[in-house]
């Protein structure tokens, strides 16, 4: 088991904030990527999947390390010196992104992936998931969510940034039941929604 100490070594020196040589940051960056993914078939990921299965979104199946509050926990800093830390989509780690992201890949084991030099902000996802492959979205004005699919839920208006959310348990009472990450914290609430505009992941 790899320790959270050594977890966040691996993380810095996959940034150019504290190493400058860009081969060495690649191979400390696909380290710390390698122990997300290991965790996807680990006993603890299978306990938490089936939870979440059964009805229980309160838990939240982020894979470890990034999960980890004390994991890349610094101040962040963009630009030429950034010390980001990213998933093997290329979203930063404990974001609504990030955790959407993730879920589709533990969904369908395919990350979803870029095609433009764009950021992954989470007002740009209808485009960037229709350039990954998953180009049927809509309002809920012209369709319902139903629980037998999956679904990324895109509000391009919150915020700076936007939000994106992650739905699979279909709408109840007008309402649908998503999970995502607020700054910086998993969450799991319920929400309009008329508010989003809706991909459809399976």
């Amino acid at each position: 088991m790899v320790s959270l100490e050594l977890a966040n070594k691996w993380a810095m020196l996959s940034c150019p904030k504290w190493c400058k040589i860009q081969l060495t940051r690649r191979v400390y960056r696909m380290k710390y990527r390698k122990l997300a993914m290991s965790s996807l078939h680990s006993k603890e990921h299978e306990r938490r999947k089936l939870m979440y299965a059964a009805g229980n979104h309160t838990v939240n199946t982020y894979p470890w390390p990034y999960r980890d509050e004390g994991f890349a926990n610094w101040e962040e800093e963009d630009g030429e010196n950034y010390n980001l830390i990213s998933d093997e989509s290329g979203c930063v780690i404990r974001y609504a992104t990030s955790y959407c992201a993730w879920k589709i890949y533990e969904l369908t084991h395919k990350w979803p992936k870029k095609k433009t030099s764009e950021r992954l902000d989470a007002k740009r996802w209808v485009q960037f998931l229709s350039e990954a492959g998953y180009k049927h979205s809509f309002s809920r004005r012209h369709e319902a969510l139903d629980k037998d699919h999956a679904y990324v839920g895109v509000k391009p208006d919150e915020g700076e940034w936007g939000l994106v959310v992650w739905a699979d348990s279909g709408e109840k009472d007008g309402e649908v039941l998503v999970t995502s990450y607020v700054d910086k914290k998993f969450k799991a609430w319920t929400v309009d929604p008329y508010e989003f505009t809706w991909v459809l992941i399976r």
